[in-house]
């Protein structure tokens, strides 16, 4: 399946955010402006899930931004009213869309969206695990290394659609380089791409540790 094929439509309020949700993630949000406090009130009383998708121009508070085609449904597990009249609320990624048009911009902004399917991963895509796996606890032993912590193994999904979006979210990774990640069309492709991200970055962590230790030494 390409990403053209979809598993449903749907309207969805949008959120959008100087940040990538990936299903499976959960993300805390602090809710202060009365439009998105709207928002919250009408997904309380529908589904309880609204869209998050990254902001490609404008900003998150003031006039509507304008977002990124392909965001995550947020699904919201936990609501608390904190000092201010604001609002924690804890949420979950799930599936992944594209907005088809958008309908409404005031108070808050709503979509149809077509809700992307996530194509079973076939043999091939299994074999890429193992590699993608020991990359990954090598970029991750690293990054403990640096922050003066020690990691023997990451603990990480068997299932590849999971573990793709799991590398993805722990990744240290510019905005546009998450979006491209949430945007690629099959989890082979997901994995590939981020095969390369961290071979990539394994280099320059290695360097910097390297760079530590010199230091260190260099002090006593």
């Amino acid at each position: 399946m390409m990403q053209s094929e979809i598993l449903e439509s749907r309207e969805l309020a949008l959120f959008p955010l100087n940040t990538v949700l990936f299903p499976g993630a959960a993300l805390p949000l602090q809710i202060f402006e009365d439009r998105y406090k709207q928002m919250l009130r009408d997904c309380l009383d529908d589904d309880m899930r609204f869209g998050v998708a990254l902001i490609k121009s404008g900003n998150e508070t003031g006039e509507p931004a304008i977002p990124y085609p392909i965001g995550a449904v947020a699904y919201i597990t936990q609501v608390n009213e904190i000092r201010g009249g604001r609002f924690f609320v804890a949420i979950t990624g799930e599936r992944r869309f594209k907005i088809a048009k958008i309908v409404q911009y005031r108070p808050y902004m709503v979509a149809d969206v077509d809700i992307l399917p996530e194509p079973p991963p076939d043999d091939a895509t299994l074999a890429r695990m193992g590699e993608v796996k020991q990359a990954l606890n090598r970029y991750m032993s690293l990054i403990s290394g640096l922050q003066g912590g020690w990691s023997s193994q990451t603990p990480a999904s068997n299932d590849p659609i999971a573990l793709s979006y799991y590398i993805a979210e722990v990744l240290r990774l510019d905005l546009t380089e998450k979006q491209a990640l949430l945007e690629q069309p099959t989890t082979a492709m997901r994995l590939d791409a981020e095969r390369e991200m961290l071979e990539r970055d394994l280099d320059i962590l290695r360097e910097r540790v390297a760079e530590e230790m010199r230091s260190k030494f260099s002090r006593q």
